[in-house]
């Protein structure tokens, strides 16, 4: 029988609503309509029963930090007295079995009052917002039910956030056709924390948007990078950089859409049903849905499901393209909700998998530059180009595309 993972975070639905509408919303505007079944907030019995699972697996497996993650829809609109019921369980669960609970929302930022912000900050809750770019690129998709654009509200709620010491990062969804250049400054100008690019939700089904071939999401990320990697001192740190750069190295960097490894997460819904990332709603309607639920069954239980281990195992579950790529313990296959159609399931590359060839190969000969020769022959360590790897996992549409532009 195969060993369970061990779950180190939870992804909390504390609120399945949402006060905006944004186009590429994979709860709401991709097809899958199960968050409409789900009560709007999370009823007490489902947080009291989410800590005491999450909190007994960690106990169990001698985990000495569990995370919770306050999700939605937008988490803000389930009230302040969610937050803290959850909040005041977790830590007084984790003094009896010997577990510090850690805690994290992720927000549109609209609703950061001063109010939330003091409390957010009294609990030690570390903030991200969602934010992706400046205002004419932001409120393209980021929009509210009556179609007016998010960002003034979202630049209310972070200043107010930093004011109050809180150090917020940012999640942004790439949209290509903007100037990267300006989202770096305007990232610049913000002085999050850390930033986290997020490619858009698609599949071989639903091809990503304005999708006419190149490579436009790694040229943008590549644009980044260029200006992030020449600063002197990084203004903020980027996770995909951060992780192809560690793992070229030969660290460790866990993360559910890159890399090696077992992706340690749940979700677990206002009606506390656990599940795998729910972004696979994207791919599937109603694909992240098990039957498992907190308030009759333990985390072992979630993690035993056949979903769940799929998601769990899905960046050393590859398939035969991408185990003859060199770049796989990098990419790990990307996201699983990316690889997905409908004629061979998920085992598939990435939508974007020439998309993370360049990127990784672009970024990885960087680092390698760095390192003196007899550094790179002791570690056996080879710079690829772009054609290089797609010759090795036999694309030669893509190597021809490689040549062109290297």
């Amino acid at each position: 029988m195969q060993s369970h993972p061990t779950c180190r975070l939870a992804v909390v639905k504390i609120a399945s609503r949402c006060n905006l509408n944004c186009t590429y919303c994979y709860m709401y505007n991709l097809g899958d309509r199960t968050a409409l079944a789900q009560p709007k907030t999370m009823p007490d019995a489902v947080i009291d029963a989410t800590v005491d699972i999450c909190m007994n697996h960690a106990a169990e497996h001698g985990l000495k930090r569990f995370r919770f993650v306050f999700h939605g829809g937008e988490p803000l609109m389930a009230g302040a007295g969610k937050f803290q019921r959850l909040i005041e369980a977790a830590r007084l669960r984790g003094r009896d079995v010997g577990v510090v609970p850690d805690f994290s929302v992720q927000t549109n930022g609209t609703l950061l009052t001063d109010y939330w912000c003091r409390r957010l900050a009294d609990w030690g809750v570390r903030v991200g917002v969602s934010l992706d770019g400046p205002k004419a690129v932001n409120d393209r998709q980021r929009v509210t039910h009556t179609d007016e654009g998010s960002y003034d509200k979202v630049i209310s709620g972070w200043d107010r956030a930093k004011a109050h010491g809180l150090r917020p990062g940012i999640l942004t969804v790439i949209d290509p056709v903007s100037a990267a250049d300006e989202a770096y400054k305007h990232l610049r100008e913000l002085g999050p924390v850390n930033v986290d690019f997020l490619l858009p939700d698609a599949n071989h089904d639903r091809r990503p948007p304005g999708d006419h071939g190149g490579t436009p999401h790694a040229d943008w990320l590549l644009d980044v990078f260029r200006l992030w990697y020449s600063e002197e001192e990084r203004p903020f740190r980027v996770r995909v950089f951060e992780q192809i750069i560690a793992t070229t190295l030969g660290l460790a960097y866990p993360n559910d859409s890159m890399g090696a490894g077992e992706n340690e997460i749940v979700v677990i819904e206002t009606d506390g049903e656990v599940g795998p990332v729910d972004t696979l709603r994207a791919a599937i309607p109603g694909a992240s849905r098990t039957g498992v639920n907190v308030l009759r069954d333990s985390l072992l239980a979630a993690l035993d499901h056949p979903l769940l281990r799929q998601y769990h195992g899905s960046n050393s579950s590859l398939c035969a393209t991408c185990r003859a790529c060199p770049i796989n313990r990098i990419c790990g296959g990307g996201y699983l909700s990316h690889r997905y159609s409908a004629a061979r399931g998920f085992d598939n590359p990435s939508v974007y998998c020439n998309d993370l060839t360049k990127l990784i190969s672009i970024v990885r000969r960087n680092v390698l530059d760095m390192l003196p020769d007899e550094a790179l022959r002791q570690a056996n360590l080879v710079p690829w180009s772009t054609a290089e790897v797609a010759a090795a996992r036999g694309d030669t549409v893509a190597v021809l595309t490689a040549e062109r532009e290297e």
